[in-house]
């Protein structure tokens, strides 16, 4: 009789098949939650540090207007390129860094090239390069700094540098975002997992002054 009484007290003391089904049902339910909110976390930083190289390449083109008188003149990759091959920046890994999103992988035509050489010939360079889109000074040129003008933004070539948004620099140093979930549900720019294009088919005006060259 005390062998059943303990053999009872044993099984009730461990877990039964139903309740590890359950705590696993439980642990599944909390990671379908936790899972989407740590990535989003996680694309937040990118975005933040994204917003950080932009601000660093104004003040770039600051010292640029200042050093030549003149606003850069060329388009594409080769519009924020020309600080580093002009040595307004010197040519080193932490520039190199500064001139593509740290949401997006390594620049393909940067294969086989030290870092810190990258944007130092402006004649080989094009959108492969960075994962940034500049100015598309052939066809909107610069003669000030505006805030109404765009200078850079993230590409969204071949993927969205970021999940929940594209960055873009204006000419008055200000870093603005154009938050996926707005475009889709607010202003109806979007539609659902569309991609947002920058360039001449961008469906955001202001982005359309940009090149992917």
């Amino acid at each position: 009789m005390q062998v059943n009484r303990t053999l009872a007290r044993a099984a009730r003391a461990g877990f039964t098949l139903v309740e590890m089904l359950a705590v696993i049902l439980i642990i599944g339910i909390l990671m379908t939650f936790l899972i989407p909110k740590a990535i989003e976390a996680i694309d937040q930083a990118r975005v933040t540090g994204c917003k950080k190289n932009m601000q660093e390449i104004y003040s770039g083109f600051q010292l640029y207007e200042s050093k030549f008188d003149r606003l850069p003149n060329k388009s594409g990759v080769r519009f924020f390129a020309e600080l580093v091959s002009l040595k307004v920046w010197e040519d080193t890994k932490e520039t190199s860094k500064r001139l593509n999103c740290p949401g997006a992988k390594t620049p393909p035509g940067t294969q086989g090239i030290p870092q810190q050489e990258w944007y130092t010939e402006l004649d080989r360079l094009d959108g492969g390069w960075s994962s940034y889109a500049g100015r598309n000074c052939a066809e909107f040129p610069l003669k000030r700094f505006s805030g109404k003008e765009v200078l850079v933004a993230d590409d969204n070539e071949g993927e969205l540098n970021h999940r929940t948004a594209t960055v873009a620099l204006f000419g008055d140093g200000t870093a603005q975002t154009y938050e996926t979930g707005i475009l889709v549900n607010e202003l109806h720019v979007l539609q659902e997992n569309e991609l947002l294009l920058v360039g001449p088919e961008s469906q955001i005006e202001d982005l359309r002054k940009l090149s992917l060259d």
